[in-house]
């Protein structure tokens, strides 16, 4: 069950302003809970200080989950806990995460996959801070977890010297992990798509990494990606034959979070013999 209401309850006024301004910016809506207030009664999340946590802690019941920051903690990555609860819902273990890379000249579009549900995307500008990204939610999501998560990467097969340099520092990041997927995507057409979101119309590189997580890859190892990299442009025969407006009502039922990233990937492949 995916929990989408928010509490905050804190005093800390610092704390408040900061945690205001980016739940405003990636529109997450929540309640503000008066300290002396009663504790809910039903099933939602709590997002309060592990200070004031201790003095609330004999008045939560069972149906309430709560995410307490510490102030040694990455802001960062507490957020992306609480939009992980807010978007999949709040569990103690998750077991996947999935990131879609359209790899560009002089921007990368980036969407993020939790447990087969929509989680964020971004238009980065650097790879340096796409790998920044990629690690940041990584470790947000994993610190909990009592197994490592499993990972799996789309990327796009366009510009080979990018997607090279994409490749090797994934699996210098994440060399030790045994459940890492590297999938090579043919990104033919994935850029003319136009994706809204409740109006809001995605940014053209976030789009084509959103098309890109509905098509299957190649899947490649460290010792074989350059060989697999030629051959996957040499041989760029690719047919998007999948109606665009079907494509764009799937896109956003998946952004709303009201399709899996697998059942969207079943629908198109229905529509079409090769997507």
């Amino acid at each position: 069950m995916r929990n989408k209401i928010l509490y905050v309850l804190t005093e800390e006024s610092r704390f408040f302003y900061l945690l205001n301004k980016e739940l405003n910016s990636l529109k997450i809506k929540f309640v503000v809970l008066n300290f002396n207030a009663k504790i809910p009664n039903i099933p939602c999340i709590i997002i309060t200080t592990s200070d004031e946590y201790n003095k609330i802690q004999s008045r939560i019941n069972t149906n309430v989950s709560i995410l307490t920051y510490n102030k040694n903690e990455d802001f960062n990555q507490f957020i992306i806990k609480i939009l992980a609860s807010y978007r999949i819902g709040y569990k103690e273990n998750y077991l996947s995460l999935v990131f879609s890379i359209d790899p560009g000249m002089r921007h990368f579009g980036l969407v993020i996959f939790l447990d087969d549900y929509f989680l964020n995307s971004y238009t980065v500008y650097e790879k340096d801070d796409l790998i920044k990204t990629v690690k940041d939610y990584v470790n947000a999501i994993q610190e909990n977890s009592s197994e490592l998560i499993s990972l799996n990467f789309k990327l796009g097969s366009g510009i080979q010297s990018i997607c090279k340099d994409l490749i090797t520092r994934i699996y210098d990041v994440f060399e030790n992990r045994k459940n890492l997927k590297i999938q090579l995507v043919n990104e033919s057409k994935s850029s003319k798509i136009r994706i809204h979101e409740n109006k809001r119309k995605i940014p053209k590189h976030e789009a084509a990494a959103l098309v890109l997580s509905f098509r299957d890859g190649l899947e490649i190892k460290r010792n074989n990606f350059e060989r697999i990299i030629i051959q996957n442009n040499e041989n760029n025969n690719f047919k998007a034959t999948c109606n665009d407006k079907i494509l764009e009502e799937i896109a956003e039922k998946v952004l709303n979070g009201e399709l899996s990233l697998n059942k969207s990937t079943e629908m198109l492949k229905s529509e079409t013999s090769h997507y």
